[in-house]
C-alpha cells in the first residue's frame, strides 16, 4: 500500500482520515440555522399582547419566532432540511463508492505494474479532491440561497410590522435582542405571527434536488488490467 499511501497524502491531509470521506463534505456553517440570544426580555413572564387601538410608544418582537412558529416560516425551514438531507446522502453514496474503489485498487497493486498503479493512484487521488471541492462549493451555493430565502420571508413580514405600528401609534419596534428589559405586553410577536398566517403568504416552492454527482466507476474499468 506504499505507493497509494504516498500517491494519497495529499487527500488523506484534506479529509482528515482514510481516503474519501465526503461526510464533512457538507460543513455545518453552510447550513444555516436560527440561534437563541437570552436576554432580561425574554425573561419576564409573559403578557397578553395589547389591546387594539391602545396606543404605545414603540413595540418590540422576537424575529426568531416569526420565522420558526408562522407557518410559510415552518415551511422555508423544511425545504432546507429537504435540501440539506439530499447534500449530504449525495456526500455519503460518494464516501461509499470511493471506499469500493479504494479497496479494488488496494487488492489490484500486486497484479499491476508499479507505473500503471501509480497512474491510477494519482486520478483516485484528483477524483476525490475534485470532488470534495465541488460539494464545498455547492454546500456554500445552498447556503447563500438559505440566507436569501430568509431575506425575502422578513421583507414580506414589513408590511405586518407597519401595519401593527400603524394600529398601536407606535414610533419603532425592536427586535428583542436589542431589548434590555421591557414590559412584555409591547411584545407582539404573537400578534405578527398571527397576521402572517392570516394572509397565508405562498409557501415556497419545492425545488428539484440538486443532480446527483457522476457515479464513480469501479477500478476495473478506469484504465488497466
Amino acid at each position: 500500500m506504499g505507493t497509494l499511501i504516498a500517491g494519497t497524502a495529499a487527500a488523506q491531509d484534506e479529509y482528515d482520515g482514510p481516503l474519501a470521506r465526503p461526510a464533512p463534505m457538507v460543513p455545518p456553517a453552510a447550513v444555516p440555522a436560527p440561534t437563541s440570544r437570552p436576554t432580561f426580555a425574554t425573561r419576564l413572564p409573559d403578557a397578553p399582547p395589547p389591546a387594539p387601538g391602545t396606543q404605545l410608544p414603540f413595540l418590540f418582537i422576537n424575529q426568531e419566532r416569526l420565522l420558526t412558529d408562522s407557518k410559510a416560516g415552518q415551511a422555508i425551514l423544511a425545504e432546507e432540511d429537504r435540501q440539506r438531507d439530499a447534500l449530504r446522502s449525495e456526500a455519503r453514496s460518494l464516501d461509499r463508492s470511493f471506499e469500493e474503489e479504494e479497496r479494488s485498487l488496494t487488492e489490484r497493486r500486486l497484479t499491476l505494474p508499479p507505473e500503471e498503479f501509480r497512474d491510477l493512484s494519482d486520478a483516485f487521488d484528483a477524483r476525490v479532491v475534485q470532488a470534495r471541492r465541488d460539494q464545498d462549493s455547492r454546500a456554500a451555493q445552498l447556503a447563500q440561497e438559505f440566507d436569501q430565502r430568509r431575506r425575502q420571508f422578513y421583507a414580506q413580514v414589513a408590511p405586518v410590522l407597519v401595519q401593527l405600528m400603524d394600529r398601536y401609534g407606535a414610533r419603532a419596534v425592536f427586535d428583542e435582542g436589542s431589548v434590555l428589559l421591557a414590559d412584555q405586553s409591547l411584545n407582539i410577536t404573537q400578534a405578527v405571527i398571527a397576521e402572517i398566517d392570516a394572509r397565508a403568504p405562498v409557501a415556497p416552492a419545492h425545488e428539484e434536488p440538486a443532480p446527483a454527482a457522476p457515479a464513480v466507476p469501479p477500478a476495473g474499468e478506469q484504465g488497466g488490467n
